[in-house]
């Protein structure tokens, strides 16, 4: 039975955003419980455009024997080939590859305005109900997950609530600054390391007008598969392996933390297979390694323990909350610091590995940390 004989709509909430979108899902016929890759169609169209199957697999985002094994599985699910690799003439689609893509253009084209219509609609029953209460204290912060468990904590218990947009550290602590939020989320390794870290923070630091609550103390080390069979121990076996990375976006903590780290032992991050392939989470990075798509990334313990995953400790890190220091004269902000304290929290954080929580709602000045310099 042709590929794509069942049309199925899809829902996707966005973690930092509360919308909804809509997407149409190609599945099987004789499989109809397994999903068609949307690369698929995406790497059929590069192969018409370029004729090679690795500048194809490349304006896709993925590495060729990738590429190739997505082409090769859905030709043995149809029980006929969608490409056709010819020496000298290169990489071209078969009918049956010609066909697919060409229906998939058209009935994406009938159906975008009518799902254009169904997001607005959509968005006008259910949106309103996901959007922030207007007290909610605004944090702008680097992605955690026990970070996630307390903003829903605070979800079930009268008092203040938090609104949490995620983006890098340096992200945070800049919006912070400009009064685009009450809090700012961020976390830098402990020792040297840390302190180097440090410095691309300290030009948005203000050790007279901003003081630190401790959030919380983690691990960051490489996330690796199962058993790690690449046997990766070390940043530098990235290179010498030539794994396939997953990297966190520009600005994170993690992302100058791998940098400075490169520096440090003398490699060059051209060499990384993968260095600019970026996840805004530490959950997307884990899930990359989990599937498959990447063999390494750099992120914190606990969502490598989540998905039964490898884990390799590279650094302690402490994450901290940035507030400005008349903020913590509200009842809203001290509602928010002594839940920090609570037995409820602590609780939470033991369901979640690779967390201490010790010094949770401490308040700390932000000289102690700035004048290390």
């Amino acid at each position: 039975m042709f590929a794509g004989s069942q049309i199925c709509l899809k829902l996707h909430m966005k973690e930092t955003l509360p919308a909804f979108t809509l997407d149409l899902v190609w599945t099987n016929g004789r499989q109809p419980n397994i999903q068609v890759d949307p690369q698929l169609f995406a790497l059929l169209e590069a192969i018409r455009r370029t004729r090679k199957l690795t500048d194809a697999a490349a304006k896709v985002g993925l590495h060729y024997r990738q590429a190739w094994g997505l082409i090769t599985s859905w030709s043995d699910a149809l029980g006929q080939p969608l490409v056709l690799k010819e020496r000298g003439k290169g990489t071209s689609l078969t009918a049956l590859g010609e066909s697919l893509l060409q229906a998939h253009g058209h009935v994406r084209d009938k159906m975008a305005p009518h799902l254009a219509k169904a997001v607005r609609d959509i968005d006008q029953k259910i949106a309103p109900l996901l959007t922030a209460p207007a007290d909610a204290v605004r944090m702008i912060a680097s992605h955690d997950l026990l970070l996630m468990e307390f903003r829903n904590l605070l979800q079930t218990r009268t008092g203040p609530k938090l609104d949490i947009q995620i983006a890098g550290s340096l992200g945070g602590i800049a919006a912070l600054c400009k009064s685009h939020c009450d809090i700012a989320g961020f976390h830098f390794p402990e020792g040297e390391l840390g302190q180097n870290v440090l410095r691309e923070f300290k030009p948005w630091l203000r050790p007279r007008s901003q003081v630190l609550v401790h959030f919380v103390r983690r691990t960051q080390g490489l996330i690796v598969a199962r058993g790690n069979p690449l046997n990766i121990r070390s940043i530098s076996d990235i290179i010498k392996t030539k794994s396939r990375f997953i990297n966190r976006q520009r600005g994170s903590g993690t992302q100058i933390a791998l940098d400075l780290l490169l520096e440090r032992e003398g490699l060059d991050k051209r060499k990384i297979n993968g260095y600019s392939n970026e996840e805004y989470t530490h959950a997307a990075i884990a899930s990359a390694v989990a599937s498959g798509v990447a063999d390494v990334g750099l992120g914190i313990e606990t969502v490598a323990r989540k998905l039964n995953i490898g884990f390799v400790p590279l650094f302690a890190e402490d994450y901290y909350l940035l507030f400005k220091r008349d903020a913590l004269e509200r009842k809203d902000v001290q509602g928010i610091v002594a839940v920090l304290k609570s037995k409820a929290f602590r609780n939470i954080s033991a369901t979640l590995s690779g967390y201490d929580v010790s010094r949770s709602g401490t308040i700390i000045e932000l000289d102690n940390l700035v004048t290390k310099q």
